[in-house]
Parts: structure tokens; sequence; C-alpha cells
């Protein structure tokens, strides 16, 4: 049986809708009447005025999704059987039912999505990995707390006041099992909370008489179909009880439905799907919903102008919208990070890449990953409290350390996406427990090699799976997820991608279908155009990220990094990994840390201890590189006893980390041992806009970086 469903809001993202509004002049000339914003302005929202408040997000949603039904329809795709949508998404599927003309149903939406946000004080939080008879204990126990969401076996969210939600995280919390994810809205929809928007909206109900539905909608209130009649009385029950959306996989699941098409922006409800078939009933004889005779399809929809067909155009776009070029790169990637443009802004370690770097983009519909390479677990806390708000944004994964505690860190906070970086990253079992467990989420590995892409391109190591699952971090349908597919979602190359991408997509096409390839380090559109033709699915950009007015790095490095060319790049030493003799790219110009890095470097393979130096020459580097005797280097690192090879191998890396640490602060009289990662992608950028305002850093912001690489390719 062939079901199509509609999803609600938080499926929404900047940029949706590209090439269907441009295809039904008619219906947006209509719902521009009626929402009282152009939809082209409201779908593409790059400064976040509209798809952050529910009364535009509700009819956006709603316009994206039909329009979606009627191009697929006019495209010749087979109508379907039943309909359901999730919340909102219960609308679009009475209009294609042919139960609310297209006028009457957005004006219902509109009314909807401003009566819910004008109720405030309360609040709404997930609880996951609770069976149901658990969550009703809870409830039982917290009286001013409702059911709003069924979605899953262990999958709810619940409603209420401010303070129920705070009882029900703590209740959480204090059961050792299952989590709480706060999420970010002040409205407790589907909860007897809206009880007083319920009433309001009865009013706009009274002047709407539903047509009998042409094929079954499944009511959220019921799990079942609609009864002809009852519609406006179960959309007013809508407000005040749970959506029932495992009731209505279930009844689907028992009617031969094998997998619904989601119509409408991104994947929420498929992702749902697939995460429940494991557990959702077999057919069953006939089926629940077989009894509905078959009824002719809804109304149809001219097809669109016969015209010749232009190489890399869509056959079934009308001229005007097949002229225009698609988004490049991967329209799941956008899907899945929620984001305007296939290119995601890459971390830098130390906080560089800060929360008012990453709350820029995400207002601008960009997606970014904060430094957290570098940084003490209270550090990365507290920018996690400081993103609390934010809407879309990622974390960098610190390989080492407590990785189980960082894990239960990104995971209670509800951070979806995670940055991999750097040649000795590991497929750490906690990483994989945050890649599958509740999941899918989405792991972005920023590989310099082909040896580190491969390792992420396979999937989890088989006892690491059955660890996982045999310590309750996951379940069935999780753990034949991790064993089935690769670790990575995403693998960005960072050098040598001319000859890497070709390679990669070949392996990925063989082995690893779902991960997507793409290029780390651009800084002009033409290196963007040019990983896209190489087949890349995506871009990131890096160094530049440092040069941007949002960055948490000081002034002084980023005058130095606005003054680079794209010959002023060095490999110096590592710090991290200074006793392997690894190097790592570094502005040259404007600072002596390369060569005095190198001189190190040679200094401790020909001695094996600090004492054969010399005393002149300990004295000169206690002048320049240092500013302060070598004892309380040493004294700082806590090396006393150590071995002798050791302790100079450690003065040495001491060096290279002070003198980061002295560009991120800008500290006066070190300018010239700053140490300021950078890659010739900056000095590229620098040359694309100098004689633009972008070519000042303070007017250089971080949505602004994306917009000027990305613009052009698009």
């Amino acid at each position: 049986m062939r079901a199509w469903v509609f999803p609600g809001q938080g499926s929404q993202h900047p940029g949706m809708g590209e090439g269907l509004l441009d295809r039904f002049p008619a219906e947006c000339a209509t719902a521009e009447r009626i929402i009282g914003v152009p939809p082209a302005r409201l779908c593409r929202d790059a400064r976040g005025e509209y798809l952050g408040r529910t009364r535009y997000v509700q009819p956006a949603v709603f316009l994206v999704s039909v329009l979606a039904a009627r191009a697929a329809l006019a495209d010749g795709r087979p109508p379907p059987e039943v309909v359901a949508g999730h919340s909102l998404g219960e609308y679009a599927a009475l209009h294609l039912a042919g139960c609310l003309d297209f006028d009457s149903a957005l004006s219902l939406v509109v009314r909807r999505g401003r009566l819910m946000e004008s109720v405030t004080g309360g609040g709404m939080v997930a609880v996951l990995g609770l069976p149901l008879s658990r969550v009703t204990e809870l409830l039982a126990e917290i009286p001013d707390v409702d059911l709003a969401n069924h979605n899953l076996p262990d999958q709810f969210v619940l409603a209420g006041s401010t303070a129920g939600v705070r009882t029900v995280v703590d209740a959480v919390r204090r059961l050792g099992t299952g989590r709480c994810v706060p999420l970010a809205v002040s409205v407790p929809a589907h909860s007897r909370f809206m009880a007083g928007a319920a009433e309001a909206f009865a009013v706009a109900l009274r002047d709407v008489a539903p047509a009998p539905p042409s094929i079954p909608v499944v009511s959220n209130v019921t799990g079942l179909p609609h009864v002809p009649g009852e519609i406006p009385g179960t959309l007013l029950r809508h407000f005040v009880e749970p959506v029932r959306w495992w009731d209505t996989m279930c009844l689907l699941a028992r009617s031969g439905v094998t997998e619904p098409v989601e119509v409408g922006p991104g994947e929420v409800l498929t992702k749902m799907w697939r995460r429940a078939a494991g557990s959702l009933p077999a057919p069953a004889p006939g089926g629940p919903l077989a009894v509905a005779a078959p009824v002719p399809p809804p109304a149809p929809v001219p097809p669109p102008m016969a015209a010749p067909v232009a190489r890399g155009h869509d056959p079934g776009l009308p001229p005007a919208a097949a002229s225009r070029p698609r988004p490049a790169g991967s329209s799941g990637l956008r899907a899945d990070y929620g984001i305007r443009y296939a290119c995601l802004a890459g971390s830098s370690p130390f906080g560089v890449t800060s929360p008012a770097f990453l709350r820029r983009l995400s207002e601008a519909g960009q997606l970014g990953f904060f430094g957290a390479q570098g940084l003490a677990p209270a550090e990365i806390r507290a920018a996690l409290a400081e993103l609390r708000d934010v809407r879309r944004y990622g974390m960098a994964w610190p390989s080492g350390g407590d990785e189980r505690a960082l894990c239960d860190l990104y995971l209670a906070h509800d951070v979806r996406h995670v940055e991999v970086t750097g040649p000795l990253a590991v497929v750490s079992p906690q990483l994989v427990r945050f890649r599958h467990g509740d999941g899918p989420r989405q792991v972005m590995v920023r590989a310099p090699d082909l040896a580190t892409a491969v390792r992420f391109l396979r999937p989890a190591d088989p006892a690491t799976v059955r660890a996982l699952a045999a310590a309750g971090h996951l379940d069935s349908a999780s753990a034949g997820a991790a064993a089935r597919e690769a670790v990575a979602t995403d693998v960005a190359v960072e050098r040598d991608a001319h000859a890497l991408v070709p390679v990669l997509v070949a392996l990925r096409d063989r082995e690893a279908p779902g991960t997507r390839i793409g290029v780390a380090g651009v800084g002009t559109p033409a290196a963007v155009a040019a990983a896209f033709a190489l087949g890349a699915d995506f871009v990131v950009t890096t160094t530049v990220n440092q040069c941007t007015a949002e960055a948490a790095t000081s002034d002084a490095a980023k005058d130095l990094l606005a003054a680079l060319d794209v010959t002023d790049i060095r490999e110096a030493p590592d710090p991290d990994l200074f006793e392997l003799g690894a190097r790592s790219p570094v502005a040259h110009r404007g600072t002596l840390f390369a060569a005095r890095a190198e001189e190190l470097y040679r200094m401790f393979l020909r001695y094996d201890r600090l004492a054969d130096v010399g005393p002149r020459r300990l004295a000169e580097l206690e002048r320049t590189h240092f500013g302060r005797p070598l004892d309380e280097v040493r004294a700082d690192l806590g090396v006393a006893g150590r071995d002798d090879r050791h302790v100079l191998a450690s003065v040495c890396a001491a060096y290279c980390r002070e003198a980061t640490t002295a560009a991120l602060r800008g500290t006066a009289g070190q300018r010239l041992n700053y140490r300021v990662p950078a890659s010739t992608d900056v000095g590229a950028f620098n040359r694309l806009v100098a004689a633009e305002p972008l070519a000042d850093w303070r007017a250089r912001h971080a949505e602004l970086v994306t917009e000027r690489l990305l613009r052009e390719a698009n």
C-alpha cells in the first residue's frame, strides 16, 4: 500500500521549497495574501526573521509540503492510497485527500500558528530511552505535565509548566536510565495548557465544512482514519491531546505499508520509520485500511509546460524554473544539517570557532563546529550552555581524554553533529555510541590522508558494537545500523583533493553508499566549483574561519591572517606530535615561529638532553623563544625526574604550545613567536576580497564568508 506522510513543525530549514515556488505562482500568490509575507522571502529566511517563529513556520511548512505533493503528482508519481501527517502535517494530508481546499487549509494553519505562538509560560521536553509504562508513572507523579507526542516505543515528548518540565528532567536523572532533552520552545503544545487557544480556534472552525476524504487520512488524535463529519472536532482535540505517531505508524504497517514516502521539507518521519522498522507489526490479512473503497486521486494538477530539455535540467520543471541552476552539492547534506548551502564551517581549536561564530552562522541558515579541541571539560560545558538557544551547530570531537564523559555531555545537550579531525583520529567506542545511539547523528571527518578517510568509511568493529549493545547504549535497530553503515556520515579530504576525491567517491559508491565526500579548506568560488566538479558532495571552510569578526582569537592574530598571501604558509613542527616529527601549516609572514620551532626540532634531533645544548645557547632560547628562565618552563611542565630525552622534547613542544597561547591572547612583546594555524585558503580568500569591504576582517562576519564562496556556485 502506498502511503504519503507529511512532516510537522521542526522540519523547516532556510531555502526549503527551492524549485517549487516558481512552479506554482498562483498558489504562492494566494499564500502571500493569506500569510502576509512573500513565500520566497519566508522560505529563504536568510536572517532568521521567520523560520524561528511558530506563526510563520507552520504556514511555510504546510505550503512547501502541499507544493511538493502537487509536483510529485504532476510529474507522474503514483498517488497515495493513504495519507497522514505529524501534527501540523495533518493539514497537508487533509488537503491532499480533498477534505480542505487550499485557501481554507492555509487559513486554518495561519490561525493555528498564531494561536499556538500566543501561549507562553510553559515548555516541552523529549524523554528518550524509557518505555511507555515508566513515562505514564512519571506523569502520574507530576500533575502539571502531559504527554504531547508518542513517536516511538521509547521516544516521547512531554509538555507542561516550566516547573513541571524541570521536575521531569530531575526525575529521569534520578532514575539513572533514559535521558531528557529540553526543547527550545515556550509553547506546551498538545496539552491541556492549550485549552484557551483551542477555544479561540473553534471560532475559525465554524466556517469550515470539510468534505469526506477521497482516501483514508490517519488522525493524530486517534491513530485511526478520520471519520467524515467529525473532522472539525478532531482538529480541535488536536490542540489538547497528544500526537499518536507511533499508533499511526503501526496502522500503516498493519495495512501493508513497507515505507511511507515523506513529502515536504526534511526526512524526520522517514528516519523515524526506519528506526522503528524492527518493532512495527507485520501486515494483517486484508489490512485495517483495506475496507476503504478505491477512490479517484485528488484533483489533477496541470502538467508542466512541454519544452526542450537542456542538459542538466530537470525535465519535470517548467522552463522558467529549469533555467535556474540547482543548489550545488548534496541536498541530503543540506537537509540533515538544516543549512542553505552544502558548506560547513570547520572548527578551530581552543574555542576559536566560538559560540558567537556559530550563532551568527545559525541565524543565516548555516552551520559551524565549536572548536572544543584543547579545552577543559568545564570550558566545553560553558560553551554548550551558551549555545542552548542556537538552533543549528556542531561540536568538535576531541580525541583522547575521557571520551565517555564527553559523549554523555554531548548527548545530554542533544548535540546532533560532531566533527573529527587529525591524523590520529580513531573510531572510538564512544564515537560509535554518539553516531548510532538514539540516532542517527552526523559525524563529519576532516581527513588529512587516505588512510584516515578509509578508517571512517567502514562500519564500526563488530566487537565494539556488541559491547555497546550489551551495555544498553545501542538497541537492536541501532546496533544493526552500526554494523552495516560507515562510522562517518561525511568525509572531507584536507589535502590532494584532485587525487583523493575521485578515489573516495568510487570507494563510497562501492562500500559506503550513504556517506558523502567533501573537500575541506576552500578559499575561493573557483575552489568550490572545482570540488563539486570532482564529484564532491560538500565543502568545508577551515583557516578562513579564524579571520572573522566573531572568531575568538586576538585582533593581532586576525591582523596577521588578513595580511597573508597564498605563499605565506609554511609547515612547522606540531606541538602535539613534536617527538614524531609531525608538521602542520602555520602563518610564515609576520612571525618567526616556523623558523624558531624548526630550530628547536633540529636541536631535539641533535642532542639527548638540555645540558648538552650549552649555556650560551640556552640563555638565547630563554630570551628569544620563552621570555623566561627554562627552569620555570620545566617546573610548569612537571617533568622532574623524567628521562632527559623526554624533558628535552617536552621543553621544545612547550614553546610551540606557548606560541599558540600568545597568538590567541595577543600577548604583547611575543608577536614574533605567534603560532597561527593557517593554510592557503585564507591567503586565497584575502586575494579574492582585496578590493572589497571583506578585506577588513572586522567586516568579515562568519556567514558572509560562506555567502561569498558559495553564491556563485548556487
